[in-house]
């Protein structure tokens, strides 16, 4: 078995308010979930207007395809989203 765990930091832009920030974190969550059958959530920074800090699961038992699963995740959260990626600190075990 293999288990992958990311923290990933990111600036939001055109972000101005909390609901703004909790829409995009949203669609993140509910989109990545759905089609990527990962955990993900929000860890941190929450009461921060343009930042986010998330963090993804990521189960399997092939290291190489729980890998593809997180970049697929990042091209996709960084092609459909107006995010700036600071950040992504990697747990394995």
């Amino acid at each position: 078995m293999v288990l992958l765990g990311y923290e990933i930091t990111f600036l939001i832009y055109d972000s101005y308010s909390l609901k703004d920030k909790r829409s995009v974190v949203k669609s993140i969550t509910k989109r990545m979930h759905n089609k990527y059958n990962i955990s993900i959530s929000e860890v941190g920074a929450q009461d921060t207007l343009n930042q986010a800090i998330m963090g993804i699961g990521i189960v399997g038992n092939d290291r190489v395809f729980c890998h593809s699963v997180f970049d697929q995740v990042m091209k996709e959260m960084e092609e459909n989203y107006e995010i700036e990626i600071h950040d992504i600190q990697k747990i394995e075990a």
